[in-house]
């Protein structure tokens, strides 16, 4: 009993810090008043659905760890998906609507699907088992650009570490409790998030300082390459004016002594 309750909110405590991380390209883009490219808007959606589907399998069980755990998740995403909605807004007005219209159906889908339609528990942890896999899709996005480009700075160590942890506990937590279909979810996520690990510190000792590794995803990715632009600019510029420079023609005026 003491080893789930330890297991359990100590899962917990890893998936809030992991939810907070991702939270911060967020809070660099308010503080710096720039747009959400570079904001991980995709797996925020995907971690929402996962959690949400997650927090129903746990209403199911009456588990509190597993409730507790994913209401956090739940919160913090819808908390970022309406602060990136309500500033896409004043740009894509039709766009942000739909979004928010699909947001509000899938919820309810997903909630009156799993709740009254299906009501076998077993068969609502296999389709967390999914979500959870889906929610991979996103960061093996970034595997594959790290081989493509040898840029491991789209990694982020930070949240890969919290990953690796947060699914260890959850996978102690399921053991504890006998549940194979937490312990199989969290299995997949813990070999996943070491393969992110032993990924960026491969390519990190390899390629060493990589100027690429700016690309993260937040605020500075931006800024760089706008500095880069105005960079490229400039030299253009140059070129142009010595270009000039040489076509001009020289008039050549000598003068004779009478």
């Amino acid at each position: 009993m003491e080893f789930m309750l330890i297991s359990g909110w100590s899962a917990i405590g890893l998936s809030s810090c992991l939810y907070f991380s991702l939270s911060l390209p967020f809070f660099k883009v308010l503080r710096c008043k720039q747009n959400f490219e570079y904001t991980p808007i995709g797996l925020i959606n995907t971690i929402y659905v996962d959690c949400f589907t997650w927090y129903i399998y746990g209403m199911k069980l009456l588990s509190e760890q597993i409730m507790f755990g994913n209401k956090i998740g739940i919160c913090t995403t819808l908390s970022l998906m309406a602060i990136y909605l309500g500033f896409e807004l004043k740009k894509y007005t039709v766009d942000t609507i739909l979004n928010i219209l699909i947001l509000i159906l899938g919820t309810l889908v997903i909630h009156k699907g799993l709740t009254m339609i299906i009501e076998d528990t077993q068969i609502i942890g296999k389709i967390c088992i999914v979500t959870k896999l889906i929610t991979f899709s996103n960061p093996m996005l970034l595997m594959f650009q790290v081989f493509k480009d040898r840029n491991y700075g789209v990694i982020s160590l930070r949240d890969s570490v919290l990953f690796f942890l947060s699914s260890i506990a959850w996978t102690l937590f399921g053991k504890s409790t006998n549940d194979i279909n937490v312990i199989c979810a969290n299995g997949c996520a813990i070999v996943f998030g070491l393969i992110q690990i032993i990924v960026y510190l491969h390519f990190k000792k390899k390629y060493g300082y990589n100027d690429n590794s700016t690309k993260t995803i937040g605020i500075e990715s931006s800024q760089v390459e706008e500095q880069k632009k105005e960079e490229i600019t400039e030299i253009n510029n140059d070129e142009e004016k010595q270009d000039n420079i040489k076509e001009k023609p020289v008039k050549i005026v000598t003068k004779i002594d009478s």
